[in-house]
């Protein structure tokens, strides 16, 4: 899975005393289990607008509550499209990896600069009742204007939704003793 994930790897002493009294455990049906749960957890994250640790996400800029047509009052959600593609996938026996591909999943998790270089556009805008306004394209009678973009840095804090929470630690170690309690079934 390429982009940015987190890995859970199951390295636990009473786990491996009990999958060693077990004859040849099958460890393939643990992984699906962690990695459902785990992506269900992370896409959660989504709802509260929480880190991994319990502590808000950086709220939005005025600015960019104004300018977002669609959720504009949810962090890190114009469409979803972040949170429809957490994903997850067993690496090995013992390993499972949840992350997504998104390209802009790492700027959002770990924050950072985004660096824009200077550039060309066309401005569309109309008047009315005296003031100007920004016109889309169907607006007949715009008046267009080339413009030049500076070069600037947009700042965006951390945001992490990719991690593991003292809860999930705690179910984590529910599902892994169910499955071992339970044979390695289901």
């Amino acid at each position: 899975m390429a982009g940015i994930h987190v890995s859970f790897t199951v390295d636990d002493v009473a786990l491996r005393a009990a999958l060693e009294k077990r004859s040849a455990p099958e460890t393939g049906r643990l992984a699906p289990r962690l990695g459902e749960y785990l992506q269900g957890s992370v896409q959660d994250r989504f709802k509260t607008q929480t880190a991994p640790d319990g502590t808000p996400w950086a709220p939005l800029k005025r600015a960019t509550v104004k300018r977002k047509k669609y959720n504009a009052d949810k962090i890190l959600t114009l469409r979803g499209y972040l949170r429809g593609n957490i994903r997850w996938q067993p690496l090995d026996e013992r390993t499972v990896q949840v992350g997504t591909n998104m390209e802009y999943a790492a700027i959002h998790q770990f924050g950072g600069e985004v660096q824009h270089p200077a550039r060309q556009a066309t401005v569309r805008y109309r008047s009315v009742a005296g003031r100007v306004l920004f016109a889309g394209r169907k607006h007949k009678r715009a008046t267009e204007k080339q413009v030049t973009i500076p070069a600037h840095t947009v700042n965006m804090p951390a945001r992490p939704f990719l991690g593991i929470s003292a809860a999930d630690d705690r179910e984590i170690r529910e599902i892994i003793m169910d499955w071992v309690v339970g044979g390695g079934k289901g």
